[in-house]
Protein backbone atom coordinates (compact mmCIF):
# COMPACT_ATOMS: atom_id res chain seq x y z
CA UNK A 1 0.00 0.00 0.00
CA UNK A 2 1.30 3.08 -1.11
CA UNK A 3 2.28 5.88 1.76
CA UNK A 4 -0.16 9.26 1.84
CA UNK A 5 3.02 11.07 0.37
CA UNK A 6 3.05 8.50 -2.61
CA UNK A 7 -0.55 8.64 -3.56
CA UNK A 8 0.35 12.76 -4.16
CA UNK A 9 2.37 12.19 -6.64
CA UNK A 10 2.27 9.52 -9.60
CA UNK A 11 5.32 8.36 -12.02
CA UNK A 12 4.28 7.37 -15.50
CA UNK A 13 6.42 5.75 -18.31
CA UNK A 14 6.10 7.67 -21.44
CA UNK A 15 7.39 6.50 -25.11
CA UNK A 16 8.47 8.29 -27.00
CA UNK A 17 6.44 8.58 -30.83
CA UNK A 18 9.65 8.73 -32.99
CA UNK A 19 11.09 5.20 -31.37
CA UNK A 20 11.13 2.73 -28.71
CA UNK A 21 12.71 4.75 -26.33
CA UNK A 22 10.41 5.63 -23.11
CA UNK A 23 11.25 8.54 -20.46
CA UNK A 24 9.56 8.69 -16.61
CA UNK A 25 7.79 11.58 -15.88
CA UNK A 26 6.41 12.41 -12.44
CA UNK A 27 2.81 14.03 -12.42
CA UNK A 28 2.31 16.00 -9.60
CA UNK A 29 -1.11 17.25 -8.25
CA UNK A 30 -0.73 20.74 -7.87
CA UNK A 31 -4.37 21.16 -5.97
CA UNK A 32 -2.41 19.47 -3.27
CA UNK A 33 0.66 21.86 -3.02
CA UNK A 34 1.43 24.56 -0.69
CA UNK A 35 0.20 27.95 -2.56
CA UNK A 36 1.85 31.30 -2.51
CA UNK A 37 -0.69 33.91 -4.35
CA UNK A 38 0.66 37.66 -5.88
CA UNK A 39 -2.65 39.77 -5.42
CA UNK A 40 -3.39 42.31 -8.21
CA UNK A 41 -2.35 46.39 -7.70
CA UNK A 42 -5.25 48.91 -7.40
CA UNK A 43 -2.60 51.39 -6.71
CA UNK A 44 -3.10 52.59 -10.44
CA UNK A 45 -6.60 52.10 -10.96
CA UNK A 46 -8.66 48.98 -12.51
CA UNK A 47 -6.22 48.25 -15.25
CA UNK A 48 -4.73 44.27 -14.43
CA UNK A 49 -1.55 44.53 -12.73
CA UNK A 50 -0.13 42.35 -10.07
CA UNK A 51 1.99 43.38 -7.11
CA UNK A 52 6.29 43.25 -7.34
CA UNK A 53 6.80 42.80 -3.91
CA UNK A 54 9.44 39.74 -3.56
CA UNK A 55 7.05 36.96 -1.54
CA UNK A 56 9.70 36.07 1.41
CA UNK A 57 8.60 32.52 1.10
CA UNK A 58 10.52 32.04 -2.18
CA UNK A 59 13.35 33.81 -0.91
CA UNK A 60 15.82 30.54 -0.61
CA UNK A 61 14.27 29.19 -4.12
CA UNK A 62 14.46 32.01 -6.79
CA UNK A 63 16.83 35.26 -7.04
CA UNK A 64 14.87 38.66 -6.73
CA UNK A 65 15.62 39.61 -10.08
CA UNK A 66 14.35 36.46 -11.43
CA UNK A 67 10.97 37.22 -10.06
CA UNK A 68 10.72 41.05 -10.74
CA UNK A 69 11.65 40.23 -14.12
CA UNK A 70 9.15 37.76 -14.84
CA UNK A 71 6.44 39.79 -12.84
CA UNK A 72 6.99 43.18 -14.87
CA UNK A 73 6.59 40.77 -18.01
CA UNK A 74 3.40 39.68 -16.99
CA UNK A 75 2.45 43.50 -15.96
CA UNK A 76 3.79 44.44 -19.44
CA UNK A 77 1.76 41.87 -21.38
CA UNK A 78 -1.42 42.95 -19.76
CA UNK A 79 -0.60 46.63 -20.45
CA UNK A 80 -0.17 45.89 -23.82
CA UNK A 81 -3.14 44.21 -24.03
CA UNK A 82 -5.75 46.73 -22.68
CA UNK A 83 -4.16 49.69 -24.32
CA UNK A 84 -6.08 51.59 -26.90
CA UNK A 85 -4.83 52.29 -30.06
CA UNK A 86 -5.20 52.31 -33.77
CA UNK A 87 -5.07 48.01 -34.02
CA UNK A 88 -7.73 48.06 -31.14
CA UNK A 89 -10.12 50.96 -32.88
CA UNK A 90 -9.81 49.37 -36.05
CA UNK A 91 -10.42 45.76 -34.45
CA UNK A 92 -13.98 47.17 -32.56
CA UNK A 93 -15.11 49.39 -35.86
CA UNK A 94 -15.25 46.42 -37.86
CA UNK A 95 -16.19 43.73 -35.68
CA UNK A 96 -19.56 46.53 -35.14
CA UNK A 97 -19.75 46.72 -39.35
CA UNK A 98 -19.23 42.76 -39.21
CA UNK A 99 -21.41 41.85 -35.95
CA UNK A 100 -18.46 40.07 -34.44
CA UNK A 101 -18.18 37.83 -37.39
CA UNK A 102 -14.70 39.48 -37.56
CA UNK A 103 -13.55 37.65 -34.34
CA UNK A 104 -13.84 34.05 -36.23
CA UNK A 105 -11.02 34.31 -38.71
CA UNK A 106 -9.14 36.49 -36.75
CA UNK A 107 -7.83 37.24 -33.40
CA UNK A 108 -7.87 40.76 -31.00
CA UNK A 109 -4.71 41.94 -29.43
CA UNK A 110 -6.38 40.81 -26.12
CA UNK A 111 -6.23 37.25 -27.57
CA UNK A 112 -2.84 37.52 -29.05
CA UNK A 113 -1.62 38.85 -25.90
CA UNK A 114 -3.41 36.17 -23.79
CA UNK A 115 -1.70 33.33 -25.90
CA UNK A 116 1.87 35.26 -25.67
CA UNK A 117 1.16 35.22 -21.38
CA UNK A 118 0.68 31.29 -21.59
CA UNK A 119 3.61 30.47 -24.14
CA UNK A 120 5.53 33.26 -21.79
CA UNK A 121 4.79 31.33 -18.36
CA UNK A 122 4.99 27.62 -20.23
CA UNK A 123 8.72 28.99 -21.01
CA UNK A 124 9.21 30.29 -17.89
CA UNK A 125 8.24 27.61 -15.79
CA UNK A 126 9.86 25.32 -17.48
CA UNK A 127 13.22 26.94 -17.89
CA UNK A 128 13.52 28.50 -14.37
CA UNK A 129 10.59 27.92 -12.29
CA UNK A 130 10.29 24.28 -12.37
CA UNK A 131 13.96 23.50 -11.71
CA UNK A 132 13.37 25.99 -8.58
CA UNK A 133 10.75 23.82 -7.15
CA UNK A 134 7.94 26.14 -8.38
CA UNK A 135 5.32 26.51 -11.02
CA UNK A 136 3.13 29.55 -12.00
CA UNK A 137 -0.27 29.29 -12.67
CA UNK A 138 -1.88 31.69 -15.48
CA UNK A 139 -3.31 34.65 -13.82
CA UNK A 140 -6.43 33.69 -16.26
CA UNK A 141 -7.19 30.85 -14.26
CA UNK A 142 -8.14 32.47 -11.16
CA UNK A 143 -9.81 35.49 -12.61
CA UNK A 144 -7.15 37.74 -13.06
CA UNK A 145 -7.60 37.98 -9.41
CA UNK A 146 -4.48 36.70 -8.42
CA UNK A 147 -0.97 34.71 -9.65
CA UNK A 148 -1.29 31.36 -7.50
CA UNK A 149 2.24 30.01 -7.03
CA UNK A 150 1.97 26.27 -6.21
CA UNK A 151 5.52 24.95 -3.87
CA UNK A 152 6.17 21.62 -5.49
CA UNK A 153 8.27 20.16 -2.84
CA UNK A 154 5.87 20.64 -0.38
CA UNK A 155 2.47 18.94 -0.02
CA UNK A 156 -0.25 19.72 2.70
CA UNK A 157 -1.29 16.73 4.44
CA UNK A 158 -3.57 15.99 7.32
CA UNK A 159 -1.29 14.58 10.34
CA UNK A 160 -4.67 13.35 13.23
CA UNK A 161 -3.61 14.17 16.32
CA UNK A 162 -5.10 12.30 19.75
CA UNK A 163 -7.33 15.16 20.27
CA UNK A 164 -9.08 14.89 16.91
CA UNK A 165 -7.56 18.20 15.35
CA UNK A 166 -5.57 17.73 12.17
CA UNK A 167 -2.05 19.20 11.64
CA UNK A 168 -0.16 20.40 7.96
CA UNK A 169 3.13 18.80 7.27
CA UNK A 170 5.29 18.85 4.72
CA UNK A 171 6.64 16.07 2.49
CA UNK A 172 9.61 16.68 0.14
CA UNK A 173 9.30 14.92 -3.31
CA UNK A 174 12.44 14.63 -4.73
CA UNK A 175 12.21 15.21 -9.18
CA UNK A 176 12.39 11.87 -10.89
CA UNK A 177 12.79 12.50 -14.50
CA UNK A 178 11.18 15.47 -16.14
CA UNK A 179 8.22 17.51 -14.00
CA UNK A 180 4.57 17.48 -15.15
CA UNK A 181 1.93 19.16 -13.46
CA UNK A 182 -2.25 19.14 -12.72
Amino acid sequence: MPSSSQKNVSTVLVRNGTGNSCETQQILFLNQCRKVFIQRDYSQGLDVRFETDFPSRLTEMISREVWENTIHRINKIFEEAESINATTIFETILGCFSCYCSRLVTKSLYEKKLIELKEFLRRENEEIYHRAGLHIMNPMERGLRVIEISLLNTIEEPLNRNDGNSLAVNNIQGPAGSIRTM
